[in-house]
């Protein structure tokens, strides 16, 4: 098998020590704690929405990412970690918690979702109505190759005959 092409990435600690595990209790805590955050952005994600401050959305769109990919990452730290079997067991009340906390914010994003296509439809919808009443005015409506209408100015042909 040729290696002369494949990225190989090698994790450098000091000393060549091997990176250090946290107890399954600390992932555990700062999964609830990521949570938390999570249901608070996409809160704030909401009232953004419902008082359609738009501007706002690119901010609270990184945030839920960034929370996202901590989210992400602790999982896979859990899953890796060498007393997983304990989830199961041991801690199972937490996980149970944590589990509850995801479908609700699995929820409350999905909410949010659908708050973002009616948004969209009713921005659509109003574009079609100004285009409407614009074209009304100018009596010269084209589409796009979508089916979308819009429409011309009128033409300001001078003829003399």
């Amino acid at each position: 098998m040729e290696t002369a092409n494949r990225f190989v990435f090698k994790k450098i600690t000091p000393n060549n020590q091997a990176p250090a595990v946290k107890p399954i209790k600390d992932y555990l805590m700062m999964q609830n704690a990521v949570l938390n955050s999570l249901e608070q952005v996409i809160s704030k994600e909401y009232m953004a929405l419902k008082d359609r401050h738009f501007e706002l959305l690119q901010g609270i769109s990184t945030e839920k990412s960034d929370l996202m990919l901590k989210l992400q990452s602790n999982d896979q730290k859990l899953k890796l970690h060498p007393e997983v079997q304990t989830l199961k067991t041991k801690y199972s009340a937490e996980v149970l918690i944590i589990k509850d906390k995801m479908k609700k914010c699995h929820f409350r994003n999905e909410v949010n979702g659908r708050l973002i296509t009616m948004c969209m439809q009713s921005s659509n919808k109003l574009q079609a109505l100004l285009i409407e009443a614009r074209d009304l005015v100018t009596c010269n409506k084209t589409y796009n190759c979508k089916g979308s209408a819009s429409a011309r100015a009128p033409l300001r042909v001078s003829v003399s005959a």
